[in-house]
């Protein structure tokens, strides 16, 4: 390789580390202080960098808060999915359905979620883009990819199912809404532990099977 790709590469990858520190930084400072008391100045000092630098990096503080929603939910849709079988080997729709509840309870119930949620929710009067782009890169996301696990499984007749958006919806919010709201109002000490949650899971997805499970004639 040349000495000018080798600098090139060295220098993309500092790029890359710095825009890193300063999403980092600014994700806690953001959790800390809420949006509207953040100021970019304040994330360079956090940072050990240079206003500019961060200016560099993210042209606005919107630009910057927008980048934390999507990069911190792209994540936890990533972490939620990397644990599942490839659905075409899936062959016990409840087993899978469990796992699919637990893995997206444990990603979605932690303080850095929680906390993210509030100061989106907060912000939403004010700043009601910033609760959109949530939505969309979060909730959205969860019920479009669920919509596609559950017109895969019924076209393999694994389940039934006449309305696949309604059921996305009801599967989602029988798994997460008792815990998210407890979370929203109390905090993390009311998050639950993983053999709650995994009780918890087999028990909606029991329900949601009783009513869209396939029907043996």
């Amino acid at each position: 390789m040349s000495s000018f790709l080798v600098n090139k590469v060295g220098r993309m990858n500092l790029y890359d580390e710095k825009h890193q520190l300063i999403l980092n930084t600014a994700t806690q400072v953001f959790l800390r202080k809420g949006y509207l008391a953040t100021n970019m100045e304040e994330i360079a000092t956090e940072a050990s960098v240079s206003k500019q630098t961060v200016y560099k990096h993210f042209t606005s503080k919107e630009a910057l808060f927008i980048e934390i929603i999507t990069n911190l939910t792209s994540r936890k849709t990533e972490e939620s999915y990397n644990t599942l079988p490839v659905i075409d080997a899936v062959t016990d729709v409840r087993k899978f359905l469990v796992d699919y509840a637990l893995a997206e309870l444990s990603t979605l119930l932690t303080p850095e979620v929680i906390q993210l949620r509030r100061l989106v929710i907060g912000e939403a009067e004010r700043f009601p883009n910033l609760a959109a782009i949530y939505f969309k890169n979060g909730p959205q996301v969860a019920f479009e990819k669920l919509s596609e696990l559950f017109a895969h499984f019924c076209k393999r007749n694994l389940l039934q199912i006449a309305d696949i958006k309604k059921a996305a919806e009801d599967f989602n919010w029988m798994v997460l809404s008792a815990y998210l709201n407890k979370a929203m109002f109390l905090g993390e000490s009311s998050l639950p532990k993983l053999k709650e949650m995994r009780k918890h899971a087999e028990h909606s997805v029991s329900i949601f099977l009783k009513f869209y499970g396939k029907v043996e004639k």
